[in-house]
């Protein structure tokens, strides 16, 4: 990096009002290690004390559900409503802040709520089409957790409108096939997003900012594409987003939130495209993701014009104080492998770590 590109990269900057140190995200990353009752306890607040240290500017909580009957596994998400117990949420945003970083609650996209498989349209058999009522209580409920958010000590929240899953769905031609008030034109399909930050801001306060995390990509024949996506960016400005990180992947495509399935396919930056395109259609800042390793990639992608952050998720399960790494000069690239080991160990309740770098002998138990 050029000695002006790494004080743009790592002084401190604005972001939707916030002032960060830097402009690294922790990017949401599901970490499976909640209580059973949704509460973040002593390791998971471990965990993102660790990346706190090491030097992200901001860091986004993984998904948290907004009603347990959201629920989709036996993984151990994160829950935030009415019943919570908040004064550990209040610790846990105590902890981050202690060392420096802001942080942002990821409010999780539905998929399965009770025992119906739910979307906007049923793209397969066994899908639920939500109803205009269903939708309406999935947008106050959002509302009423947003709410709670910011009681308990959080600077911002996150719209997941990303991989494919629910409120994806809504803007995509593949998956959204209505013919309703959500359905047809791109200010139909983004409808549901529009309503929810409406919603938040009647009971969060205006002012709370509220960003998203959008699909650009989903992998899928007859899905989204970057210059579809750029087309929801000036509606998501106009509605009272503060912020887009542009990502990629869908159910049952080429494509998840990791890349392309095919490894053969895989190379750095893989969504850099459709960050670009939703970049040149709005004044929000933007976020990248996807697949960044590199200190001269990051170079490019600021002094470019790609994006105006960056956002990380895989190395900092590897190394939670890159950030620090690389400010201090060490330009070597990011050690993650995209093994995607930590997902699997994730997926058998093992909880996240980098399996490059520890015994998965040690982790044979499930993760309590």
């Amino acid at each position: 990096m050029s000695d002006q590109q790494v004080c743009s990269t790592f002084e401190p900057v604005e972001f939707m009002g916030l002032n960060l140190r830097n402009r690294f995200i922790r990017s949401a990353t599901m970490e499976g290690m909640a209580s059973t009752d949704g509460i973040p306890g002593p390791k998971l607040k471990d965990l993102y004390q660790a990346v706190a240290k090491g030097g992200a500017g901001l860091i986004s909580t993984s998904g948290c559900l907004p009603d347990p009957n959201w629920s989709v596994g036996p993984q151990r998400q994160l829950m935030l409503h009415a019943g919570t117990d908040r004064s550990a949420w209040e610790e846990f945003t105590r902890a981050i802040h202690s060392h420096g970083a802001l942080v942002s609650l990821q409010m999780s996209p539905f998929m399965r709520i009770g025992d119906r498989w739910v979307g906007p349209s049923e793209y397969r058999p066994g899908v639920h089409a939500l109803t205009t009522d269903e939708v309406d209580l999935i947008i106050s409920l959002y509302a009423r957790m947003a709410a709670l958010v910011r009681r308990v000590g959080f600077d911002a929240v996150q719209v997941h409108a990303g991989h494919g899953y629910g409120l994806a769905q809504f803007l995509s031609p593949y998956f959204n096939r209505r013919d309703d008030a959500y359905g047809g034109s791109a200010e139909n399909r983004a409808r549901i997003l529009v309503r929810i930050r409406k919603a938040i801001g009647e009971n969060a306060g205006d002012e709370f900012p509220v960003w998203i995390k959008m699909n650009s990509f989903d992998g899928v024949p007859g899905g989204l594409i970057p210059d579809q996506a750029a087309e929801y960016a000036p509606i998501l400005e106009e509605a009272g987003y503060g912020a887009i990180e542009v990502t990629g992947g869908a159910i049952g495509g080429s494509h998840d939130s990791r890349g392309a399935l095919d490894k053969n396919q895989w190379f750095e930056g893989y969504y850099l495209e459709g960050a670009a395109k939703v970049k040149a259609t709005t004044h929000l800042p933007v976020s990248a993701v996807g697949g960044i390793r590199k200190p001269d990639m990051i170079e490019r992608i600021l002094s470019e014009g790609v994006a105006d952050m960056i956002s990380l998720s895989r190395p900092l399960i590897r190394e939670p104080d890159l950030v620090h790494r690389w400010a201090k000069g060490d330009k070597a690239p990011a050690r993650c492998i995209s093994c995607n080991g930590c997902f699997k160990m994730m997926m058998k309740g093992k909880g996240l770590f980098c399996v490059q770098d520890q015994d998965a002998h040690d982790h044979e138990k499930p993760w309590t």
